[in-house]
């Protein structure tokens, strides 16, 4: 079967790469857009969206795998960054707190889909503004949820973690391969 990750994240496509499995990479079009409402559905929508899009312009016998990835701080949604200057200004309000990551993935095949969500709380230290301004410098993080990389210098941002590092980079890598094996799909 056609393996296909609809997503351009290169943390994700690292992370699939990590099953030892054929698969390629065919970005989505959807546009990423909160409806409101419960953050678990949303996630999962959007990544059924994302799976559904790519499902469409593709063919063969084939699964495509979506995903989305957003920060929850305080109850307000933090996405990618607009800007450099939103992205220090999101590090700063992450900066000593406790914040939730979710991920929404769905996978769509023949004429049937399946989602699910992983939620991962992390706690940052007290982050320096210096160390602020150096990372969004070096790591131009406009790419990521809440505005930081857990596997490059923002790994030093992390005081504490409960749940999937994976998650946190943007797939849960071990929930899709369960999903993979359960259905003969990962070798």
């Amino acid at each position: 079967m056609r393996i296909i990750l609809a997503s351009s994240s290169p943390r994700r496509k690292k992370l699939m790469e990590l099953l030892g499995i054929d698969f390629e990479v065919i970005p989505s079009r959807v546009k990423e857009k909160f409806e409101g409402g419960d953050i678990e559905r949303e996630v999962e929508r959007i990544a059924l969206e994302k799976a559904k899009e790519v499902y469409e312009r593709t063919f063969e016998e084939r699964l495509v795998i979506g995903a989305d990835t957003v920060v929850v701080l305080e109850g307000e949604i933090l996405g990618k960054p607009r800007d450099f200057d939103e992205a220090k200004e999101f590090l700063k309000k992450l900066s000593g707190k406790k914040h939730l990551v979710y991920t929404g993935v769905a996978f769509v095949w023949e004429d049937d889909f399946e989602t699910f969500h992983e939620k991962t709380e992390v706690k940052f230290r007290t982050l320096p503004e210096k160390l602020i301004d150096v990372y969004v410098e070096r790591y131009r993080p406009l790419d990521k949820a809440g505005s930081y990389g857990i596997q490059d210098l923002g790994a030093v941002f992390v005081e504490k973690i409960v749940g999937d590092y994976y998650n946190v980079m943007g797939l849960p890598i071990g929930r899709v391969w369960e999903f993979l094996n359960s259905r003969g799909w990962w070798l």
